[in-house]
C-alpha cells in the first residue's frame, strides 16, 4: 500500500468530490463508500471522511471550494484549545487561538475551521499556507492514526476574507447536514471492523468456538450494513430536518455501530487469537485504529440525550 501521503495526492481523493450529498437522494451509497474505504484502511478513512465532509458542508453553503485542495474539517474545542474571531478594519475576519486533534494537519492544504466570536460558533474556509498558522510537534503517542499528521495548529492573526465565512452565526450547528454528516465517521467505523472480519474469514481456523465467533461477527456486519442503507433513506425521504429526527437518528446509529464495532474488536481476538495481531501488520493497524476511531462516540454522554 502506498504512503498515506503519496495516496492522497496522487489519485485525486480516489474520487470522493463525487460521493453523494447527504441528503441529496443517494444517501445509503455514500455510507456505502465511506464503509468500502475503511474497510481497505481507517487511515485514508479518516482523512476521507473529513474531506468529503467539507465538501457536502460548502455545497450546503453555497460555496465552491478550493481548487485541487484535500480539506480537513477542524471543529474540536476544549477549554484550552479554542480558536476566537474578530472583524478587521476591512470587514475581514482574523482568527487567534488554537486547536487540538487536527487530523490531516500535515496532509491538508485548506480546513473548515471552527471558531468562537462571543456567543456564537462561525465556521471558516481557511487556506492553510498562510502566515500565523503552525503545526506543533507532535505530542501523539498511539501508533494508531499516526500516518494521518494529527497535530495541535495554531492561529496567530490569521487574516480570512469575510467571503470565507460559512453561513451566519451557529449556522454550522443549525445546518440539516449536521447530523446527516456526523453518521459518516459511523460508516467509517463498521467498515474498519469489516475488515476484521475478512481476517478472521481468511484465516479460517477451524475449530468450533472459531467459527461460532467468526458467525457472530458476520452476522454484526450484515447489521450495521443494513442500519446504514436504512439511516440513508430516512435522511433521504426528510434531508431539511434538522434538530429532531436527524439528531436522534445519528445518535442511535452511532451508539448501535460503536457496540457492534466492540463486539467485533473482543469476539475477533477471541476467534484468532494473537497471531494476526502479531504478524500480520495491516491487521493489526486496522485493530489499533478501530480501537481508538470509535472513541468518537461519546458514548453514555450522547445516550442521555435521546429520550424525548
Amino acid at each position: 500500500m502506498l504512503p498515506l501521503e503519496q495516496c492522497v495526492r496522487s489519485t485525486e481523493r480516489l474520487g470522493w468530490d463525487d460521493l453523494p450529498r447527504p441528503g441529496a437522494g443517494d444517501t445509503p451509497a455514500r455510507h456505502r463508500a465511506l464503509a468500502d474505504i475503511g474497510r481497505n484502511d481507517l487511515s485514508l478513512a479518516r482523512i476521507a471522511e473529513a474531506h468529503t465532509d467539507a465538501v457536502a458542508i460548502l455545497a450546503e453553503a453555497g460555496t465552491g471550494r478550493r481548487q485541487d485542495a484535500l480539506y480537513g474539517v477542524w471543529a474540536s474545542e476544549a477549554p484550552a484549545a479554542t480558536v476566537t474571531a474578530r472583524r478587521s478594519g476591512e470587514g475581514d475576519w482574523q482568527l487567534d487561538g488554537r486547536k487540538q486533534y487536527c487530523s490531516g494537519a500535515l496532509l491538508a492544504s485548506a480546513a473548515l475551521v471552527t471558531a468562537r466570536a462571543l456567543d456564537q460558533v462561525l465556521l471558516f474556509d481557511v487556506s492553510l499556507d498562510q502566515v500565523g498558522i503552525r503545526i506543533e510537534e507532535s505530542n501523539w503517542k498511539t501508533p494508531a492514526f499516526a500516518d494521518t499528521g494529527t497535530r495541535s495548529v495554531s492561529f496567530d492573526r490569521v487574516r480570512v476574507a469575510k467571503e470565507r465565512l460559512l453561513g451566519d452565526g451557529n449556522w454550522y450547528l443549525k445546518r440539516p447536514g449536521f447530523w446527516h454528516g456526523a453518521i459518516g465517521p459511523a460508516a467509517c467505523w463498521a467498515g474498519g471492523a469489516s475488515s476484521l472480519v475478512d481476517a478472521a474469514t481468511r484465516m479460517n481456523r477451524r475449530d468450533a468456538h472459531s467459527r461460532a465467533h467468526l458467525g457472530a461477527m458476520q452476522a454484526v456486519c450484515w447489521g450495521m450494513s443494513a442500519l446504514l442503507a436504512e439511516a440513508g433513506r430516512e435522511i433521504d425521504a426528510d434531508p431539511q430536518d434538522q434538530r429532531s429526527a436527524a439528531r436522534v437518528r445519528a445518535l442511535k446509529v452511532r451508539h448501535l455501530i460503536e457496540r457492534w464495532c466492540a463486539e467485533i474488536l473482543d469476539r475477533f481476538g477471541r476467534a484468532t487469537g494473537p497471531q494476526l495481531l502479531a504478524f500480520d501488520q495491516q491487521t493489526a493497524r486496522q485493530h489499533m485504529a478501530l480501537t481508538l476511531y470509535i472513541r468518537q462516540c461519546h458514548a453514555e454522554r450522547d445516550l442521555e440525550t435521546i429520550p424525548a
